[in-house]
């Protein structure tokens, strides 16, 4: 198993990290979340060889990495500039940037500011907007069942976002989207922790699971997609309710290709674990020569 580093950029932040593999190519993996430990993606440590490094890290606030005590401060475009701190202190000449989920904010974000220093991106189970995220939401709660859309109701006005009913149901409204396809918990998934304080900053205050207006309420990432010229990799479960997103950024990223993993949802990575990384595999062979 890859040993826990930490790795300390300007500022005293330091961040920890798993790393397999040399490089020179360095395949940097940035989790979703927000607020998710980088353990469901583990997966993605058997790309490592002779020539291609793997790095698995916890942005801010994630695990034992440093983090801010403002909630204003966990924004898409501070983890935009972590992964450059990230960058420049490890020494990454070839960066090859995979964000999952909402990690993939700010992969899109990055690469945006640092296009430069980027070999390829790689989008998996993401979207390019806060709007995106909430039709996303509305995706989910209009297949809920009316018996649950209208329990959900009543939960929400009474904003009962801590009753351990109003988190079952909100997973239950999510599974078919989500984990579909998951009929227990891979290991990958049980060692994954979440930050409540990161994900209540950057997505729902007021702890509504399917409301928006944590910081990233107005963040939108589309209007980079022109711009982006790296050879672009987009990997979607049919079912993920980022599905239409991950289709729109097929096609208005222009050196983009998109792969659909026909029996997956969001957590394509354990849902169809040789596939994606097949996926991801194939793609770094064609980028980096083999």
């Amino acid at each position: 198993m890859a040993r826990l580093r930490r790795v300390t950029v300007p500022g005293r932040r330091s961040f920890e990290y798993v790393s397999q593999g040399t490089g020179p190519a360095t395949l940097l993996v940035h989790p979703g979340g927000p607020g998710l430990t980088y353990h469901y993606l583990r997966p993605l440590l058997r790309l490592a060889n002779r020539n291609l490094r793997v790095i698995l890290f916890n942005p801010r606030g994630v695990g034992h990495s440093w983090g801010p005590r403002r909630a204003a401060d966990y924004t898409v475009e501070n983890l935009a500039e972590d992964v450059e701190a990230i960058r420049r202190a490890l020494k990454i000449r070839e960066l090859h940037l995979l964000g999952y989920s909402a990690g993939g904010f700010a992969a899109l974000e990055y690469a945006h500011r640092y296009e430069r220093h980027l070999t390829s991106l790689l989008l998996c189970a993401s979207a390019g907007s806060a709007e995106e995220v909430r039709a996303a939401y509305r995706l989910m709660t209009g297949s809920a069942s009316p018996r649950q859309r209208q329990r959900l109701r009543e939960l929400t006005r009474k904003k009962a976002f801590d009753d351990p009913e109003y988190k079952a149901l909100s997973e239950a409204i999510a599974r078919p989207f989500q984990t579909r396809f998951l009929h227990s918990d891979p290991p990958d998934w049980k060692a994954t922790k979440v930050s409540p304080a990161v994900y209540a900053a950057m997505m729902t205050r007021t702890g509504d699971d399917f409301a928006v207006d944590g910081t990233i309420a107005r963040w939108d990432g589309r209007r980079y997609y022109s711009k982006i010229e790296v050879p672009t990799l987009v990997v979607v479960g049919r079912y993920d309710y980022f599905f239409e997103p991950a289709t729109e950024m097929n096609e208005r990223i222009e050196p983009a290709h998109l792969r659909v993993l026909p029996r997956s949802s969001h957590l394509a990575v354990l849902e169809q674990p040789r596939e994606f990384v097949g996926t991801i595999r194939e793609f770094l062979g064609d980028v980096t020569g083999g």
